[in-house]
């Protein structure tokens, strides 16, 4: 199996970031948490390769684009209290 195609990397992007809002629970914009998602998956992708885990499932890509989303959105959260 290949890589996933851009396409699919923004969609589930997207999904993750409006999921990662939810789980945050800060003051992000719609607009900024599916921004902070699909930057999640972008960079997931390589950085998962890089480690020797390429991301090929969808479910895999899934849990990268969440976990980044919910990893910038949580920095967005620290640094905007101050």
């Amino acid at each position: 199996m290949t890589a996933p195609g851009l396409f699919i990397v923004v969609v589930i992007g997207l999904l993750a970031g409006m999921l990662g809002r939810w789980i945050v629970r800060g003051r992000q914009s719609r607009f900024g948490a599916m921004a902070a998602g699909f930057i999640g998956a972008v960079v997931a992708v390589p950085v998962a390769e890089a480690l020797g885990y390429p991301l090929v499932q969808l479910w895999a890509l899934a849990l990268a684009a969440l976990a980044g989303a919910i990893l910038l959105l949580a920095l967005w959260s620290l640094l905007a209290r101050r």
